[in-house]
């Protein structure tokens, strides 16, 4: 991580950063316009002097990553970084609030917070989707250290590595799903779910024979089962959460199943998608 930061150092956006910075401190006042405000100067202040570079350019690389998104046509490892990093911060506030205060927001708030969560999973899967890191403590320790470089304490660290450990959990069980599906001939398109659907509790939308379902995957069976009697208890009756097929013992440590593994699971699948279909029909737009 220390040569991707060094890297934003010298970017134009990491100036615009420190220049943005020296202005709040002396007026006191958050920026207009800056992801400064996300996370505040007094944390920089208050940062050894030895870390406030890497802070700093932690603050740039949310411009940094957009700017080489817009004028860069292929993807690197370090791009792909930098975008992961990039949206951390705003997802570690994101994700503190939804797990304190969740339960008492009203949809549109929920909504509101979903969009840097949404970044930092889409920055997650595609560094996994191009096999830059195969194992979750990769990935983990990177989102850990980023929290550290914020300035954050060894608490706010470990929750956000924790954090970062159960998505990915619930994200290899989503791939490992769609390749399963994606290998079927039954099935004629799979997408992830858009931002009403996931707040219903879905993740993939899948084409099976026809007819589009959205289904909620899960990491036991016993899990699905609990989904599943708590929205029929709601009159949910739409809903429908699935076991992957696969368990924690599948995958040890790693992030994607080996083929075989994917293969074994079609005649799984196929029994499920019946079900699903039989159960609850469309349930997508």
């Amino acid at each position: 991580m220390n040569d991707l930061l060094y890297a934003v150092t010298k970017t134009p956006e990491y100036q615009k950063t420190i220049d943005e910075v020296r202005s709040q401190r002396a007026e006191r006042q958050p920026a207009q316009k800056s992801n400064t405000e996300e996370w505040g100067v007094h944390l920089i202040e208050s940062l050894p002097s030895v870390l406030r570079a890497k802070a700093v350019a932690i603050m740039a690389a949310q411009a940094v990553s957009e700017r080489v998104g817009r004028t860069r046509k292929y993807e690197s490892d370090q791009t792909r970084q930098l975008a992961l990093m990039a949206a951390t911060p705003n997802w570690l506030l994101a994700k503190r609030q939804l797990d304190q205060h969740g339960k008492m927001m009203e949809r549109p708030e929920k909504k509101k917070l979903l969009g840097p969560i949404i970044t930092f999973n889409h920055a997650l899967r595609k560094i996994i989707d191009a096999e830059q890191c195969s194992r979750m403590w990769q990935l983990t320790d990177f989102v850990g250290g980023v929290a550290l470089t914020m300035g954050k304490s060894e608490e706010i660290a470990r929750y956000a590595e924790n954090a970062a450990q159960i998505t990915l959990v619930g994200m290899r069980q989503e791939i490992a799903a769609e390749s399963v599906l994606s290998s079927m001939q039954e099935v004629h398109g799979i997408r992830g779910a858009n931002d009403e659907e996931e707040l219903d509790g879905i993740d993939i939308v899948v084409n099976y024979n026809g007819v589009k379902v959205g289904i909620d995957i899960k990491s036991s069976q016993a899990a699905a089962d609990e989904a599943n009697a708590i929205a029929r208890k709601h009159r949910d009756a739409k809903y429908m959460a699935v076991w992957s097929g696969f368990t924690g013992r599948d995958f040890g440590d790693e992030l994607i199943l080996k083929n075989w593994q994917l293969r074994n699971q079609q005649g799984y699948y196929r029994s499920v998608m019946d079900a699903v279909i039989q159960q609850v029909g469309h349930n997508v737009a």
